[in-house]
């Protein structure tokens, strides 16, 4: 295989980080995507290969140079279905579902790749795309980006994969999660997967109808600047880097674990860094929780602005 940095023909702004949601569909099936992502995103120096099967929501069979090859898509983890050692999580079957339903046997895609080729399972690593039509054109649509955003898994980075990529999977987790979609929904799976089997919306429909609010663009030069992951007093260090002090009022903390911590009304001054503890021990003015929240191996932490934006990611 080719060991290839994908050359998108765009230059991606931060303006593509802003989602508006439309509705495409496959076959029976109604689901989101991001117009600006519509417009921006296609392969290129691709493989194509036809689908052989589909095994869990983030992993797939391809047929490819006339054999089998397992394709594990980057940037997301779905809940497990078929892991040895786990039993079937919660949304996993959904997740596999809606994954079948959007690359079913035999369909012709597309696989591009960042620079590591396979895993150390030997499975293909790519983006994996799909062809729709929309508005009389026909368009790639990018599955790794649509499970995310259909809220039907997680913005995995904990491996290092494209910058741009990474920042518009970790807004589309931000845009499922902030509109209740998939996994981050009330809805029991067992709802959603009939919804899917009928070809019924699995979101609600009024999200199309929301006006978007014009925000004030704002540059925090706010950073994670150290995790103490080890002792039973765990803390993360956020760091005001610029010139000017910053309200934490209503900014928050994601750790891959699932934990949320949300800051009280803190001025961080210019130079100023800020520790939140964790962990039985936890001491300092900000306790976050008197249970443990960092792994001590490997973890990742995101830091939000008060309108949920992005502001920092932070991996160990």
């Amino acid at each position: 295989m080719r060991k290839i940095i994908i050359a998108i023909l765009l230059t991606l702004t931060l303006s593509l980080l802003a989602i508006t949601p439309i509705i495409l569909q496959k076959g029976t099936t109604r689901f989101l995507y991001a117009q600006e992502c519509l417009e921006n995103l296609s392969p290129s120096d691709y493989d194509t290969v036809k689908v052989y099967a589909n095994v869990d929501g983030d992993t797939i069979k391809v047929i490819w140079k006339g054999g089998i090859e397992y394709v594990r898509l980057i940037g997301v983890d779905t809940p497990e279905t078929v892991h040895p050692r786990k039993p079937v999580e919660y949304f996993g079957k959904a997740a596999s579902l809606f994954t079948k339903l959007m690359l079913p046997p035999n369909e012709e895609i597309r696989l591009t790749y960042d620079w590591n080729p396979r895993d150390k399972y030997n499975r293909l690593l790519a983006y994996v795309w799909f062809k729709v039509k929309y508005q009389g054109k026909e368009y790639w649509i990018l599955h790794n980006l649509a499970l995310i955003l259909n809220g039907f898994g997680h913005a995995y980075t904990v491996f290092y994969f494209r910058d741009d990529y990474r920042k518009i999977f970790l807004e589309a987790e931000r845009f499922a999660r902030e509109h209740n979609i998939g996994l981050w929904s009330y809805e029991v799976e067992k709802k959603v997967l009939e919804k899917l089997e009928k070809g019924e919306p699995f979101f609600e429909m009024s999200i199309l109808e929301e006006k978007t609010e014009q925000k004030e663009e704002k540059t925090y030069n706010v950073n994670i600047v150290y995790i103490k992951a080890t002792g039973r007093d765990e803390y993360i260090v956020i760091k005001n880097t610029g010139t000017e002090p910053v309200n934490l009022a209503g900014w928050k903390i994601f750790s891959e674990g699932g934990q949320w911590y949300t800051f009280p009304s803190v001025v961080l001054e210019p130079g100023e860094s800020i520790s939140v503890h964790s962990g039985p021990e936890a001491s300092g003015a900000l306790i976050w929780t008197r249970r443990y929240v960092w792994n001590n191996r490997e973890d990742k932490a995101v830091l939000y602005n008060a309108n949920g934006d992005v502001v920092d990611v932070y991996e160990y």
